[in-house]
């Protein structure tokens, strides 16, 4: 009989409550089943308890850009985002001449798409540039982590986060234009360093990094005023032209110059941190109570936590099926505009387990119908959450396990990389649940 009622088409939909459910009559056909043992119903008025609460170990390696800043969001409060990543040989040479001065050194950097960036693109950022004394290891790095950096060699950037319509640079004797992004000079004696390397630094990838593992590119931390700072998206790990590719030019002997190239997204780390947080959000983060208003935030920041507390009532009379399970979130009216604007996609997870709030993949986020896309105009996200209703449902009736540990609202971390946020208007979230049981 369960796999029957799963096979169950059924055809138009009408309004019902889950305190007082009515059965709809229609055109479903079952073979050997008689139609009047066939119940189809439809609720929307379940309760719903929604908590801002902190994210949990994002990755911060392995993914397809990363996010660099300074921002102190009117919302949210003061937000930082580092690079760390490992150099490489793009062009090896033998016979470097590792024991002369050098003339210069510059690092550049891509936005993504050009003018990628949240917040004020205006405000003037700093930006201290060093050394990694630390390498790379093959394992997963958190957002919370970070590598150690050679302190006795520095260079400060103090100008917009990036730039458009950058002027053509030299590269060896001829002229390059360079696509939008940052472009720093480099301290006169990080450039010596780059300069005077063992031979074999400019011979190999491996020879570099046994003398120069990296570099680390962190936002001074400053009293920004709210409104001030943003947070670019910068593509790091391209392999393109010398061009449009990320790189450190180091310009020798007056028109020579030998190009220090990135390692790849395994080897490059998104650090950031967050706080303090405003008042308001604070406040959340210590009320254990269910809010109207709840807050989302990327690089490990901020998520909401949705409560589900009487869902298991669909099925207190046994096995049911779900035909259909959509929820939808709103964002507060006014919390975004062109500088703050909505994140284009959500992300929804289920918790790890019910005492770990690690984001878990739910078993409709592997679908095609999953969605999260924001409908724009209407400003409003949508998840199909069939499969994680039924699961939760059957394994309540069949094996008497509580698996109904509520769903978490997050930004994701990549596709696409942003450094964007949210604020939920938690009295217009609906979840609708379409089913049919047996009478």
């Amino acid at each position: 009989m369960k796999n029957r009622f799963l096979a169950v088409v059924w055809i138009g939909i009408f309004m019902f409550s889950i305190s007082s459910c009515k059965r709809q009559d229609g055109n479903v056909i079952i073979e050997g089943q008689n139609l009047e043992n066939l119940g189809i119903y439809r609720t929307d008025t379940f309760t719903l308890e929604a908590r801002t609460i902190k994210e949990d170990s994002l990755p911060g390696n392995n993914i397809s850009y990363l996010v660099l800043g300074s921002l102190n969001d009117p919302e949210f409060g003061p937000s930082r985002s580092s690079i760390y990543a490992k150099t490489k040989i793009v062009e090896p040479i033998n016979n470097f001449p590792n024991n002369i001065e050098p003339d210069s050194a510059l690092l550049f950097i891509p936005m993504v798409g050009n003018n990628n960036f949240y917040g004020n693109k205006n405000t003037i950022q700093t930006l201290k540039i060093n050394p990694l004394s630390e390498s790379f290891v093959n394992k997963i790095y958190y957002q919370t982590n970070t590598l150690k950096t050679n302190d006795n060699i520095e260079s400060v950037y103090r100008g917009p986060l990036f730039r458009e319509s950058i002027d053509s640079i030299c590269y060896q004797k001829t002229k390059i234009k360079l696509p939008n992004g940052i472009l720093i000079k480099l301290s006169k004696e990080f450039a010596r360093h780059l300069q005077q390397l063992p031979i074999e630094a400019y011979q190999t990838t491996e020879g570099l990094n046994k003398y120069f593992k990296g570099i680390s590119i962190t936002p001074e931390s400053s009293d920004l005023p709210p409104g001030e700072g943003g947070l670019g998206v910068f593509d790091i790990n391209n392999e393109f032209s010398i061009a449009d590719r990320a790189k450190i030019l180091l310009y020798y002997n007056d028109t020579s110059t030998f190009v220090f190239g990135f390692d790849g997204k395994l080897n490059s780390l998104n650090h950031s941190d967050h706080g303090p947080f405003t008042p308001e959000i604070i406040s959340e983060l210590s009320n254990p109570n269910p809010q109207q208003i709840t807050y989302i935030q990327s690089m490990n920041g901020l998520k909401t936590w949705i409560r589900i507390p009487y869902l298991t009532n669909l099925a207190k009379d046994g096995n049911i099926a779900i035909n259909k399970a959509e929820i939808t979130f709103h964002l507060k009216e006014n919390s975004f505009n062109t500088s703050y604007y909505a994140p284009p996609r959500l992300n929804l997870f289920q918790p790890l387990n019910d005492s770990n709030f690690r984001n878990s993949l739910t078993r409709d986020g592997a679908t095609s119908g999953y969605g999260g896309i924001l409908f724009e105009g209407s400003n409003y996200y949508k998840f199909d959450i069939t499969r994680f209703i039924q699961h939760i449902l059957t394994t309540q009736v069949n094996l008497g396990k509580n698996f109904n540990n509520g769903l978490l609202l997050t930004i994701p971390t990549d596709a696409p990389v942003t450094g964007s946020r949210a604020i939920i208007d938690n009295s217009k979230t609906k979840l609708i649940i379409t089913y049919v049981k047996p009478n």
